[in-house]
């Protein structure tokens, strides 16, 4: 139903008269005698969108709360409404793959996407919401049920619409009333539900079975509950343990061989911990964690362990070691969460001049580009043995290119920069190029250009300061970037004009009272001239840098800024 962007009007406040008949209407269509409306004070709206009409109710925070379709009488409750009554609707369990990436995305769920058994109130036509198995107590969808599912044990091999979808947690009704809500912590998921049915996928709503149907495992030590451990450790803890300093050693290797630009092999032991080992742990006392703390003692028996491990290929003999090879295929770095980096110990101990620097990184945003392969790559991916259904960095696909030339000897003879593409690799290389530019040899400094371009779409990941995720799932598209515009209006009035800041999570409202108290200027909220659907906030005078200063505190890096000053400047006279 919230597909598109609904067209909302003014909230005005329910009377007590029709606030009581609401709510005994709901509490009638889900047969609950004991729900109440979360406020005494209720708004309601009216929406439109291309396809349908109705009404919402919102609480005393503008949340939608219920909605309705117009000329209809049947009352819809939003899934903020079952986050804070679990017994409100029958859930329909569904695998996590299905939900994240197929219903909230749009798509109705499936037979093949559901998980039985059933609840006995699941039949057609009945009012249900959809949860993952991931957890079954927080409802992530709402919708109508479009067969008798309790007569269902099994669900391989059937095909059909379960529940025709009506909304869902992040639709355009979420977006609409701007709900900044998250879900709750679910109950335990249910052991075993997300391989015991293998789940069909030709409708566009379930997941392969096998290795391609679930999402990235887990790995032990790479979690988000381990990266606050570790940081609470690190800034608590006076005295450590071998096993904590040992913890924090492996992380800053995990850290180093996943995220960390720099690396390149064939490299130094010493050069490896002193300018990435080092510099990678997390911030702490460096007279408490350093490598004679650890149980190795010695940097040559802690990088034997990771060889051992299959994090490392070495050579070399006693202590005068080098690093020649990494494996990033390891689970525990395809899966790691990157954390807040103390940028080693020589100069933020010191306080050197780059102590400042490396506390104002520490403060900033970060981002991380993934690329999603399309089905094009289907070969390429069976060929190097990568994941499917899985996003990857740059550097993944580089490694699993590399591997494939080695192992089908595609360098050339003649010159050893060039390869020879194979069927496989030229049609990934050209596929976005003109015929009459297609090549069969390319400099293997240049082959991952048009290999990205063709074959995968870019999404990006926005992590915060202390490195959680801004947003729940990757974003289509490259790093977006914050437009300043300062320009002299009709009247030879200057203003500074800032859009493109809602894709930071930053509200309009919360800013322009920010650049208002900055600036000293009155600002205003408008619709972008550039992009349309795209707020705007314009604060009187030329204050550019100002804009990007205040920008900055809020952890946005200038590189993410684009300012452009159309100010003329004043001509010479002769």
């Amino acid at each position: 139903m919230f597909k598109k962007e609904p067209q909302i009007k003014a909230l005005s406040n329910l009377k007590n008269s029709e606030r009581k008949k609401i709510q005994s209407q709901c509490k009638e269509q889900v047969t609950s005698s004991d729900y109440a409306f979360p406020s005494q004070v209720i708004k309601q709206t009216t929406f439109k969108t291309p396809f349908t009409a109705g009404t919402v109710f919102t609480d005393d925070k503008n949340v939608p709360i219920w909605f309705k379709e117009k000329f209809s009488d049947l009352l819809y409750p939003t899934v903020f409404t079952c986050w804070n009554n679990s017994t409100l609707l029958p859930i329909v369990l569904a695998h996590e793959y299905v939900v994240e990436e197929k219903l909230l995305k749009g798509a109705n769920l499936m037979l093949p996407g559901t998980v039985p058994p059933f609840d006995e109130r699941c039949i057609k036509t009945k009012m249900v919401g959809v949860a993952s198995t991931a957890a079954p107590d927080v409802v992530k969808a709402i919708g109508i049920v479009q067969i008798n599912l309790p007569q269902y044990s099994r669900v391989i091999g059937e095909s059909g619409v379960a529940v025709e979808i009506v909304h869902t947690f992040g639709d355009e009704l979420c977006k609409a009333f701007k709900v900044k809500l998250q879900p709750p912590e679910g109950s335990v998921a249910i052991p075993g539900s997300e391989s015991e049915e293998e789940v069909d996928d030709k409708d566009g709503t379930g997941v392969q079975s096998g290795s391609e149907t679930r999402a990235p495992p887990k790995s032990s030590g790479c979690t988000q509950d381990t990266l606050v451990n570790v940081e609470d450790i690190s800034e608590q803890l006076t005295e450590l343990r071998v096993e904590d300093v040992d913890h924090f050693f492996t992380r800053s290797l995990y850290y180093s061989l996943a995220q960390d630009p720099k690396l390149e092999t064939p490299i130094s032991a010493s050069n490896f911990v002193s300018n990435h080992i080092l510099r990678n742990l997390p911030p702490v006392d460096h007279t408490q964690v350093n490598m004679k703390k650890t149980s190795w003692k010695k940097t040559a028996k802690f990088l034997k362990h990771f060889e051992k491990e299959g994090f490392l290929k070495l050579k070399g003999k006693g202590d005068d070691l080098t690093i020649v090879g990494v494996d990033r295929s390891k689970n525990e770095l395809k899966n790691f969460v990157p954390y807040r980096t103390g940028g080693g110990a020589s100069n933020s101990e010191k306080g050197g001049p780059s102590a400042t620097n490396e506390k104002e990184q520490a403060s900033v945003m970060r981002a991380v580009s993934l690329y999603k392969p399309i089905s094009s790559t289907k070969a390429f991916l069976s060929a190097t043995d990568l994941p499917p259904n899985q996003m990857f960095t740059q550097q993944d696909l580089k490694l699993a290119v590399d591997k494939y030339i080695s192992a089908k000897k595609l360098v050339s003879p003649d010159n050893k920069s060039a390869v020879r593409l194979d069927d496989l690799l030229y049609d990934l290389v050209n596929r976005s190029a003109k015929k009459e530019n297609a090549v069969r040899t390319i400099s293997r400094a240049h082959i991952m250009a048009p290999i990205l371009k063709g074959n995968f779409s870019e999404h990006f990941l926005i992590l915060k300061a202390d490195g959680t995720p801004l947003f729940k799932h990757p974003v289509k598209g490259s790093i977006p970037q914050v437009q300043i515009v300062t320009q002299m209006k009709i009247g030879r009035k200057v203003v500074t004009k800032v859009s493109n800041f809602e894709k930071f999570q930053i509200d309009a409202d919360e800013l322009a009272e920010a650049l208002r108290k900055k600036c000293s200027g009155s600002t205003t909220i408008g619709e972008a001239t550039t992009a349309s659907k795209t707020l705007e906030v314009t604060v009187q005078g030329p204050h550019g840098p100002a804009v990007i200063e205040l920008l900055n505190e809020g952890g946005i890096p200038t590189k993410w800024i684009n300012f452009v000053n159309k100010l003329k400047k004043n001509k010479k006279r002769n």
